[in-house]
């Protein structure tokens, strides 16, 4: 499993056609699903979403992206995230720290 921080924001003004239900009840799922923990961004008013997902690979989550309406209105802001005892054996091996 790979996890990732998506930040999902609208853009400003929200246009009228934005789609929130539709994108809040994908979130929904993947958060009922046991897959993700998904809050709302206080300053977007409801419109803007912080997500911790867990997918199988990136791929699964451009799949992801791509079907979720806030996608048309709005704008992703992806990070990878990976464990401290992942990025500090990675850092080992890799040389940089002892």
């Amino acid at each position: 499993m790979a996890k990732f921080l998506v930040l999902a924001r609208p853009k400003k003004p929200l246009p009228q056609k934005a789609n929130v239900e539709g994108a809040r009840a994908q979130w929904r799922a993947l958060r009922d699903e046991g897959r993700a923990e998904v809050y709302e961004i206080v300053e977007d008013n409801g419109a803007g979403f912080a997500v911790l997902v867990d997918v199988e690979d990136h791929d699964e989550l451009m799949a992801l992206l791509f079907r979720n309406p806030g996608g048309s209105w709005g704008s992703y802001e992806v990070y990878p995230l990976g464990t401290l005892e992942g990025e500090t054996r990675a850092m080992r091996e890799a040389g940089i720290i002892p």
